[in-house]
């Protein structure tokens, strides 16, 4: 009599194969969701410094304060930025405490560290912080991308 289906040893094996691929994979996707949200936070630099900086940098020309995007309220900010949903619209960069600094040509790591932070979120476990290097009347604002105080994540 011939029987069909799987032996024991065979199913044990299958369950060990299984458990060993999923020892493998599984560290790779833990952090997948932070390296997302703080892709997201680093495209969100880039976009300030390529286009919201620059726009309210012409507003603030155009209306006499010298290129100073602190002098824009905070008003006109909200209307140019939509904020992720993971910095959050609280979050939403205060340029008040954007001041200006005469930065080297490259600027240095420790001179982008020590500009003003004009936002602060959490992703995971890391602290993350938007600097800001105000506009001039011939300058437009720059915005760095800071994680735990001590890495540049974008310029």
């Amino acid at each position: 009599m011939k029987r069909s289906g799987f032996t024991m040893i065979e199913l044990i094996f299958v369950i060990v194969i299984l458990g060993i691929l999923a020892a493998v994979a599984l560290p790779k996707f833990i952090g997948v969701s932070e390296q997302a949200q703080q892709g997201k936070a680093t495209a969100y630099v880039g976009t300030l410094n390529r286009t919201v900086g620059p726009a309210l940098w012409a507003e603030s020309v155009g209306s006499g304060n010298g290129g100073s995007v602190a002098a824009v309220t905070q008003n006109d900010v909200r209307a140019q930025i939509e904020t992720p949903d993971d910095i959050g619209d609280a979050n939403t960069p205060n340029l008040t405490t954007c001041t200006y600094t005469a930065l080297s040509s490259p600027a240095t790591d420790d001179e982008l560290l020590a500009l003003p932070s004009v936002s602060s979120f959490t992703i995971g476990a890391a602290s993350y912080n938007i600097r800001c290097n105000d506009g001039t009347a011939t300058q437009a604002p720059r915005f760095v991308l800071t994680k735990n105080g001590t890495d540049i994540l974008a310029k």
